[in-house]
């Protein structure tokens, strides 16, 4: 649908969507950022939604799996900071179902039996999002992540690429 064959409330209206949007990927990006908060990183999807980071990170559909995804997660990484920038969000003519795609920028300091001290390490990507508005609220249906680059801070992504998965 053309904007520009949209009323100003109607314009209004998906901006408000595109910024909600925005707002609930912040929201993930923060309960990924504090330890993996099961309850928080549940409470943005659907009650059946899909978490796939294809390269790293592994799969989890529905609020059990998606909450133990996160303990999982917890136990190998100690800190995390997600950065996910240059959102590009559609919504549908009705409102109520949206695409998004996001960046990840990423570094964590990681935990594992090679290196139970840890170790630091860049973690670049791109994800692809389908999102539905539920009783007003967007929640995620589908995250589904690319990892592009996951590399020891220490080696850097030029000596030490990251071998992708086939998908």
């Amino acid at each position: 649908m053309e904007i520009a064959n949209l009323s100003v409330e109607q314009r209004v209206t998906r901006l408000e969507d595109i910024e909600a949007i925005k707002f609930l990927k912040a929201k993930y990006a923060e309960h990924l950022d504090n330890g993996y908060d099961p309850d928080g990183v549940a409470s943005l999807f659907m009650e059946d939604g899909l978490w796939e980071i294809k390269g790293v990170g592994g799969k989890a559909k529905g609020h059990a799996e998606i909450k133990q995804h996160c303990r999982n997660l917890s136990s190998g990484v100690t800190w995390a900071l997600h950065n996910i920038v240059s959102p590009a969000i559609e919504v549908d003519a009705e409102g109520q179902r949206a695409t998004a795609t996001f960046y990840l920028v990423c570094f964590v300091s990681m935990t594992s039996e090679q290196s139970p001290q840890g170790e630091a390490m860049f973690i670049a990507g791109k994800y692809t999002d389908k999102l539905v508005k539920v009783r007003g609220k967007w929640l995620f249906e589908e995250i589904t992540g690319i990892v592009q680059q996951a590399s020891p801070w220490t080696e850097g992504w030029v000596r030490s690429p990251f071998t992708k998965e086939s998908w």
